[in-house]
């Protein structure tokens, strides 16, 4: 009866009987004999196996009657029968076997009938009139279906009455045979049971499941597994997957479930479950999961301890008052808190003004907030209906706990609010009172009200806990009231003590003396053992000793050999461990110690080997013969008999343990080799593995597990391979490169993964962080005796945080490009916006000054007339006085219209100092060397200040100092434009702080050197470099060699005000001028130091000032500059030849404008200033203002001009011009680039397309662009799209006028 037959295997029902825990067996309905399986439950219930084994053996009575009993298809039959007190069913599966099994034990009124079958008509069959059983061609002849019981007729109903040809299954009369009889075994089970069948899983299940279902009972019927276990599917589905593999029950699983019953409440539930596959001629077709509900178990085993806990706990307390905080700390600290939600507790004492003599105390209370008048610290029991009085004075009269309704009016609503419910904090619907007295006899002590688990009706189980803990609280609370009764106990043990002390000496004698009598049969054999033996009096001499105890100690063979020649053999660190012993064996009469003696150096008596010693220690590398040094270890037992008067006699017994303690000591090393190497795997910061090649898990250490989100299970027994399901599914492919690799290759590979687990840290501010996890794999090939890789392991690095640094700065980087693309585009727009303005207002300033001038000249040819000599006879005639005046009012519009270029001047000065500043904050400010005559660049400067020089009277001049002439400099490489904006801005300030003065005196001195200045050759102090406000990126890339070095000096001298010594330490400082009042009386930005003094450190020079109150001011600063090769300096001379005549024209401008005094003018010329070569202008511009100004003065200037609002019209315009068979006469364009419909960059590049594409005639056109956008990037920019030079606004027609000359030269030359 322990094993199944062969056949019955094959139903699938085995696996499902083993789990049952009800008694069932199988009897074979073919043959005549007894059971021939019965299941584990049965075979447990010895009594009940006995009895049936009995039964079935006399083959009569009723009950194997009823078993063997054959029945015609359709005709009615018992189907169950009392016996043993038990109630069996009776199953048939495929006319061959009886399934007979127990449901619940009868009462004794159920047994009156005896054998009664309790026959009753099968009119709720599942499967209705077409269930018959039919014999099919495979064998398979279905379940006869079960009779059910009449509490069964409604849950029947519902599953006659289901549309299940809406289901995966289909209606009932398709059903396979083998699920029908299966479903009709599970609903005659009284146990929870589902079946899960075919691929969809759909769900079927008995009545008793029913009622786990809750709510959703009968929805989830012919839903699949994911209805039916929404937060458990996927582990249903891996076990159903293991047991699928296996063919057999899985192994069993348990887990906390919620049961949503109708009023929407929940239920606590603990499950254990397991899956038992259905198969058929092995395919499995489904599964069948019973159910056992272990809640009852859980549930007790956590309340049993927090009832042992608590009285652990308790017992400890010595006083009422201790233990009423014990008893308070006790609760609070049991967790978890589900059972007890709610906890006050009051301590009963006498109050003579109450009526009952009684008063309550608050002694503390769980989840009752301080102050709430729930629980007032002091509680009369009077008639009031204060708080809880009401109950606590009925509890007082009860002898056991009670229970009350808390929503139910026992307590007022109001005294609900605030709680603080703790467990599942959920409002309780129950409280007990449990009434705390020492004895059944004696009064109340204290009174504990609990609230009750709100998700747990309050069953007989939960009724026992409290009685349980009423009962706990009792006994504990009398233990301490009775303590002194515990201490009279006290002292009658030690009296029973002291008597068993007494019995057990008189004991010890008898035991010596036998002892003596064996020490003396034991002397006659002492000499034939290896072992050495002595014995020694009380006054510790050796009386008696073998000889392999003078062997092993070397100590001379005297009779008696006192305590001091012994310990002579004795090496020295080890005597006070002897004399220790012996004095402990005074006390103990039994000692065992370890000790060190001399070897002599005669003794030839070879080390004794450990007892049972073999090969193996060869093979451990053990050399046991090895010398010793000269010393043995000896281990020494040491037994004493104790007389009247102390201790007569010791018997001792030494073993040489000197091989032995080697061979401990070499295996304990090798152990904690081992050891240490385990626990450094364990503790290593990496995950470790070792891995077959099919990805099967051979071993890891705790941090592989942590990393893969994975449990740690026996490996030998589950089969887990982590890499395919914990592995993101992008970097599958890359692993599965990486093993083959290593397959092919046989060396180590690595890999970087992404893991399914996510990495969480927390940063500084306390926040969390949350990422995907990655980690730096590393695969390592091991390879069997003949080469072939077996398996490979290796470690998985943690590098999540370096991804998430990388990733974070990937963003900041991203967010600093964005933040420095919306900064340039604020400055290109504001620069733009600024400028465009700037270039009208000059240009027409100039054009008014020149109109003007004009007028005043024709006023002074009039009035120089002889016949206006003698109109008036008068001294000062009306004509003459009106001239006067209209002269006066032409020189002040000349002057106001010269106030209006200074100040658009100055304006234009500060947006190039913020333009410059944004671009050094930004680190975008370069240094762009070109080859330059640096005199020219000086005369350039200067000549921007001549005008503005003579206008307020300031001898402006220009020194050139001969030490530039000894160096035979002719050209440089520098930066001219930064060159240039050092020296504007010391000459702005020059003029501004002088044209007040007395004096009036402003030079410029160049001088050159090939040394570095200093503050003790040079006139004034320079300021310290600040290297750490320079980035290394705007430097030159390399440095200059020492040969080819020249640092070019500049001095600004002036005569104005001067600057104290206070003034100058805030100098060229960012918005810091030299005193408060400069700003108001002067004007400007106190930009214009700051940026000269990073312009000079950004050339590897320096700046200085030196100055005096009422003395002036000397500015100077030096660059380092290159000497350049022969090759630039011819390719710079040449363009200086290209552009003489401009230079020269500009020079005769310039000497008429200093003969008249005034600036240059836009009035009508009486000479062409533009050259032969220069004879039609396709102007491009949007602004209407600009254009108009710019091509009147462009007319004005003697050559054509034809005008285009935007790069499209501009194409259009060009097929009209002689460059592509038209009559204007194109020479050169100027092009605007921010403009609507098509930008002029934009244009440019059409032109350069077309002009390549052969559609125009002549040479290359030159194409200046025109804009307000000054920096860097975008000339280069703009010269990149096919520009041949740029001009930025503001500017002036002689600007504009250069700029067109030196292109068409620059462009003719090259042609």
């Amino acid at each position: 009866m322990m094993y199944p037959p062969m056949g019955i295997s094959d139903v699938g029902i085995i696996e499902l009987l083993d789990s049952d825990p009800r008694p069932t067996f199988v009897v074979d309905n073919t043959r005549n004999s007894g059971p021939i399986y019965a299941n584990p439950a049965l075979r447990e219930h010895a009594v009940l196996h006995n009895r049936i084994v009995e039964s079935s053996q006399s083959r009569h009575g009723p009950f194997w009657t009823w078993i063997t009993a054959t029945r015609a298809p359709g005709a009615p039959s018992g189907h169950t029968f009392v016996f043993e007190n038990t109630c069996w069913t009776r199953s048939v599966v495929r006319n061959e076997w009886v399934v007979i099994g127990s449901n619940d034990i009868l009462s004794s009124d159920a047994t009156l009938q005896g054998s009664s079958s309790h026959k009753r008509v099968n009119s709720n069959s599942l499967l209705h009139e077409v269930v018959s059983p039919v014999a099919s061609t495979d064998g398979d002849h279905g379940w006869i279906p079960p009779e059910f019981m009449p509490d069964q007729e409604s849950f029947v109903h519902i599953i006659n009455t289901l549309d299940w040809a809406a289901t995966p299954l289909g209606p009932l009369p398709r059903w396979p045979a083998l699920l029908q009889q299966t479903f009709n075994q599970v609903l005659a089970d009284s146990r929870p049971i589902v079946i899960y069948w075919g691929e969809k899983l759909t769900t079927l299940y008995n009545e008793a499941f029913s009622k786990l279902c809750g709510s959703k009972h009968p929805a989830l019927l012919g839903k699949s597994v994911e209805d039916a276990w929404p937060d458990f599917c996927e582990k249903i589905k891996l076990a159903m997957s293991t047991t699928a593999c296996k063919l057999r029950a899985g192994d069993e699983d348990e887990w906390r479930f919620f049961v949503e019953k109708a009023d929407g409440s929940a239920e606590e539930k603990y499950l254990k479950w397991s899956i038992i596959p259905i198969t058929e001629k092995g395919r499995c077709l489904g599964f069948i999961q019973p159910i056992q509900d272990t809640t009852s178990m859980r549930l007790w085993e956590r309340r049993t301890k927090m009832l042992i806990d608590l009285g652990d706990m308790l017992v400890t307390a010595r006083d009422v008052k201790s233990y009423w905080a014990k008893l308070i700390e006790e609760l609070e600290a049991r967790q978890p808190t589900y059972d007890i939600p709610l906890a006050i507790l009051y301590s009963v004492e006498e109050d003579a003004q109450s009526p009952t003599g009684k008063a309550c105390r608050l002694e503390g209370s769980l989840g009752v907030p301080d102050g709430h008048p729930i629980a007032p610290p002091k509680l009369r029991l009077d008639g009031s209906e204060q708080g809880l009085s009401t109950a606590f004075r009925k509890a007082l009269e009860s002898q056991g706990p009670l229970l009350f309704q808390i929503k139910g009016g026992t307590i007022p609503e109001a005294l609900l609010d605030g709680l603080q419910w703790r467990g599942f904090r959920d409002p309780c619907r129950e409280a007990v009172i449990c009434p705390i007295r020492p004895t059944k006899e004696e009064h109340v002590l204290g009174l504990l009200l609990l609230g009750l688990n709100p998700r747990r009706p309050y069953d007989n189980d939960y009724r026992q806990y409290i009685a349980l803990l009423n009962q706990k609280l009792t006994t504990t609370l009398a233990s301490t009231v009775l303590l002194e009764e515990e201490a009279r106990r006290g002292r009658n043990i030690a009296e029973q003590a002291a008597y068993d002390q007494a019995m057990l000496k008189e004991k010890l004698i008898m035991q010596t003396k036998e002892a003596t009598e064996s020490v003396q049969k034991f002397q006659q054999i002492a000499e034939f053992i290896p072992v050495g033996m002595c014995f020694g009096n009380h006054r510790g001499n050796i009386t008696f000793a073998n000889d392999a105890w003078h062997r092993i100690t070397g100590a001379p063979q005297v009779n008696p050999l006192t305590p001091e020649g012994f310990l002579s053999c004795v090496i020295e660190e080890d005597k006070p461990n002897v004399q220790r012993a012996y004095e402990e064996l005074r006390k103990t009469l039994s000692v065992t110690i370890e000790f060190r003696v001399r070897r002599p150096a005669e003794d030839t008596y070879p080390l004794q080997h450990p007892i049972g010693s073999s090969p193996s220690f060869e093979k451990a590398g053990l050399e046991l013969d090895s010398d010793d040094g000269g010393v043995r270890h000896v281990l020494a037992s040491l037994k004493a008999e104790r007389g009247p008067d102390g201790i007569n006699q010791v018997l001792a017994c030494l073993t040489d343990v000197t091989l032995h303690k080697k061979a401990a000591e070499e295996a304990i090393r090798k152990a904690q080799q081992a050891e240490n190497l385990k626990r450094m795997a364990e503790l290593a910061t990496v995950g470790m593995y070792d891995m077959a090649l099919d990805g099967r898990l051979l071993g890891a250490n705790n941090v592989f597990y942590e990393m893969c989100g994975l449990d740690r299970v026996d490996l030998s027994q589950v089969s887990v391979k982590p890499f395919e399901f914990c592995v993101v599914d992008e970097d599958l492919p890359a692993l599965k490169k990486t093993l083959a690799a290593l397959v092919k290759e046989g060396k180590s590979q690595t890999a970087e993964l992404r893991l399914k687990t996510q990495w969480t840290e927390i940063d500084n501010t306390g926040d969390q962080i949350v990422a995907p996890r990655w980690v730096l794999a590393t695969f390592m090939p091991v390879t069997n005796s003949e080469g072939a890789i077996e398996t490979f392991t290796g470690c998985l690095s943690d590098v999540s945080l370096q991804k998430w640094q990388f990733e974070k700065e990937r963003q900041r980087k991203d967010e600093a490009i964005e933040s420095k693309r919306q900064q340039e585009n604020f400055v290109d727009m504001t620069s733009h916006e600024m400028r465009n303005p700037l270039s009208a207002i000059v240009q027409c300033a100039d054009a008014v000054i020149g109109c003007l001038t004009k007028v005043q000249e024709l006023a002074d040819t009039q009035s120089a007339t002889p016949g206006n000599n003698g109109v008036s006879s008068s001294p000062i005639s009306d004509t003459g006085r009106i001239c006067q005046e209209g002269s006066q009012l032409l020189k002040d519009s000349i002057d106001n219209a010269e106030t209006i270029i200074a100040c658009a001047q100055h304006q234009k000065r500060i947006v190039d100092d913020i333009l410059t500043m944004s671009k050094l904050d930004s680190n975008l400010l370069s240094i762009t060397p070109i080859t330059v005559n640096p005199i020219h660049i000086a005369q350039e400067a200067f000549k921007m200040f001549e005008v503005e020089a003579r206008r307020v009277d300031i001898d402006l001049t220009m020194v050139v100092d001969h030490s530039y002439a000894e160096l035979n400099i002719e050209f440089l490489d520098l930066d001219p434009s930064r060159l240039k904006q050092v020296l504007i801005n010391l000459l702005t300030n020059a003029l501004k702080f002088t044209k007040n003065g007395p004096t009036r005196n402003v030079s410029i001195t160049m001088s050159a050197s090939k040394t570095r200045p200093e503050d003790r050759t040079s006139s004034v102090q320079f300021i310290p470099r600040a290297t750490d406000a320079v980035s290394q990126g705007d430097r030159p890339s390399s440095p200059i060699p020492e040969e080819n070095r020249v640092y070019l000096m500049f001095e600004v001298k002036d005569t104005g005000q001067g600057l104290t010594e206070e003034e100058k330490k805030s100098l060229f400082q960012r918005f810091v001028q030299a005193n408060s009042k400069t700003h108001v009386k002067y004007g400007g930005s106190g930009l214009g130091l700051f940026i000269s003094r990073r312009l000079t450190e950004m050339q590897n020079g320096a700046i200085g000032v030196a100055s005096s109150p009422g003395q002036g001011s000397t500015f100077a600063f030096y660059v380092e500059a290159r000497v350049p090769s022969e090759e630039a300096s011819r390719e710079a001379r040449a363009a200086a030849e290209a552009v003489g005549h401009v230079l020269r024209a500009s020079s005769s401008t310039a000497a008429s404008r200093m003969s008249s005094k005034g600036p240059f003018t836009m009035a009508k010329p009486t000479k062409k200033l533009l050259g032969p070569q220069i004879e039609g202008v396709l102007l491009v511009e949007d602004n209407l203002i600009n254009q108009q100004i710019t091509r009147r003065d462009l007319i004005t200037s003697g050559c054509a001009v034809e005008v285009a609002n935007h790069g499209v019209e501009a194409l259009e315009k060009l097929q009209h011009t002689n460059r592509a068979g038209g009559q204007f006469p194109l020479s050169l364009i100027l092009m605007d680039i921010e403009m609507p419909i098509q930008d002029g960059l934009t244009c440019t590049r059409k032109i350069r397309e077309l002009e390549r594409a052969g559609r125009f005639k002549g040479p290359r056109i030159p194409i200046i662009a025109v804009s307000a956008n000054a920096r860097m990037e975008q000339i280069m920019e703009a010269k990149a799209a096919g520009c041949d030079d740029v001009l930025v606004k503001p500017f002036r027609i002689p600007e504009l006028i250069e700029k067109m000359m030196t292109v068409t030269k620059q462009l003719e030359k090259a042609g």
